[in-house]
């Protein structure tokens, strides 16, 4: 490459010239009688693998970069995800089987979390007292229907009750389930709720009631069927209230149903119903004793009354005197003669 004059003279003086559009690095070598010698070292080809080297070692940081905020972000999601998907499947689970007696345990590895999982186990706690209430006033509701029935006449105090209890000693020994249990308990109180519309001159009549007013007392499952029909939470009791006096040789009432169409937990309370009755005091006669009412209900079994029924009540009666049939106030039986104040059956 030719060189010109004022290049040269630049190269004396310089450390950095530029020729042909690149730059050089000039280093005096020699200066001999006038002649001078200098050294050119192009800074562009000088730099090229240190910057090439320098753009790998970036690329490499880079990629570390990448790779290391990659497993941040599994390792982030997944710390919380996971309790979240574990809160998740416990609602889930809680929902599905109803069963919000055991509370949710929080994980201890996400804060947010673990305070949703508190808020919640206090929700749930808010609810089930709010629930107990409810239920409190709901059976109380029923006990206040069933006394303003034996109210009106001073010899029904307590049939609903007595009734009520054996319902649920039968129920026992035909190993009914708590719910089950529950509906017989409460359905057996409301039994006779239809004889609130009854009038007085038939339902407390001292002697035994004609054809007609028999008629008359017949309406009365149907008119507590419709009470309870009017009030959302009782409907689970209108099988026991409506059909109670059903028989299995279908001659019972009001819908003449035969065997297996009647729901277990009426004819319970059909069978229970008539066991007070019978060993119960009315104003024309005394008390039987339980050994009578009981060869009664057997003559009848399974056409009055359901054989199963009566034989649940056989091995229920041995025990009614050694616990109470709830665990509320309920009256305590005796397998022996009851001197109480019947209602009509």
């Amino acid at each position: 490459m030719a060189l010109k004059p004022d290049v040269v003279g630049a190269m004396a003086t310089q450390d950095v010239i530029t020729l042909a559009g690149s730059d050089y690095a000039v280093r005096p070598l020699m200066n001999q009688g006038g002649a001078q010698v200098f050294v050119l070292d192009s800074i562009d080809a000088s730099a090229r693998p240190v910057m090439a080297g320098a753009r790998r070692t970036i690329g490499w940081i880079a990629l570390g970069a990448f790779i290391l905020a990659a497993l941040a972000s599994v390792w982030l999601s997944r710390t919380i995800a996971r309790p979240i998907d574990t809160l998740s499947a416990s609602l889930a689970n809680m929902t599905q089987t109803r069963n919000f007696e055991n509370p949710l345990t929080p994980g201890g590895d996400v804060l947010e979390v673990d305070a949703l999982t508190i808020t919640f186990n206090t929700m749930i706690q808010s609810v089930k007292a709010a629930e107990e209430e409810r239920l409190s006033a709901y059976v109380g509701t029923i006990r206040a229907l069933a006394l303003a029935l034996d109210a009106r006449d001073p010899y029904t105090a307590g049939h609903s009750e007595r009734v009520s209890a054996l319902s649920l000693a039968i129920g026992r020994c035909l190993w009914l389930d708590d719910t089950q249990l529950e509906v017989l308990r409460l359905g057996a109180l409301l039994h006779d709720i239809g004889k609130i519309g009854i009038s007085d001159h038939v339902l407390m009549k001292p002697g035994p009631l004609t054809g007609e007013e028999y008629e008359i007392i017949k309406q009365h499952p149907v008119v507590g069927a419709r009470i309870l029909r009017s009030v959302p939470f009782l409907e689970p009791h209108i099988p026991i209230v409506e059909l109670h006096h059903e028989r299995p040789d279908g001659k019972g009432y009001p819908h003449g149903l035969r065997g297996t169409e009647i729901p277990l937990v009426a004819s319970i309370v059909h069978v229970a119903d008539a066991f007070d009755a019978i060993t119960s005091a009315r104003a024309y006669r005394p008390a039987r004793a339980a050994s009578e009412g009981l060869r009664e209900l057997w003559r009848c079994a399974g056409a009055q009354f359901d054989a199963e029924v009566v034989h649940a009540l056989a091995k229920a009666l041995p025990d009614l005197d050694r616990s109470t049939a709830s665990a509320e106030s309920m009256p305590r039986f005796f397998p022996v003669p009851v001197a109480v104040r019947a209602v009509r059956a």
